[in-house]
């Protein structure tokens, strides 16, 4: 493996290229599900899927 590594980085390649190699190997070290899981986390403003804020009108008025 540390051979191929070695060609990966003495071969000439341009700004897309460069991109794509860095964007596997982020895949590589975070994982696919690690990827999405982050994304749909950030979107939701922190909070996971299924989780309900607390705060007004998070309650019926008057308590459960």
């Amino acid at each position: 493996m540390n051979k191929h590594v070695q060609q990966i980085f003495e071969k000439p390649m341009n700004r897309k290229e460069f991109l794509g190699y860095i964007g596997a190997a982020a895949l590589a070290v975070v994982g696919v599900s690690g990827m999405i899981k982050a994304l749909l986390t950030h979107n939701n403003g922190g909070k996971s899927a299924g989780q309900v804020a607390d705060g007004y009108g998070a309650t019926p008025y008057g308590g459960t």
